[in-house]
């Protein structure tokens, strides 16, 4: 079996979800551009941002060999564990779908 065969048969699937990402006090500038950084995100939007409450919202959408809810969680791991600013991620998993 050639690669190229292999790599035919793996089988990556998109997904968009609503997500809430909570920073400490230094706020989300710049962030959403981080965010597109981790493994597997293909895009971020700014859906709201509140800098009083140190919230953003964002539409993320991730390619993934996973289950929706395992792709999501992986990138909420990812998130928090490399960017010390973002103190809690919220999945909105009623959003979740797959493209």
């Amino acid at each position: 079996m050639r690669l190229s065969d292999i790599i035919l048969e793996i089988e990556y699937r998109t997904y968009e979800a609503m997500v809430q990402v909570t920073y400490r006090e230094e706020g989300s500038d710049g962030y959403d551009d981080a965010l597109r950084a981790l493994p597997g995100v293909t895009t971020v939007t700014v859906a709201s941002q509140d800098s009083d409450s140190s919230l953003a919202n964002y539409k993320v959408k991730l390619i993934s060999q996973k289950e929706p809810t395992e792709a999501f969680e992986a990138f909420k791991n990812n998130a928090m564990s490399k960017y010390s600013n973002v103190v809690n991620v919220k999945i909105g998993e009623q959003t979740i779908e797959e493209k």
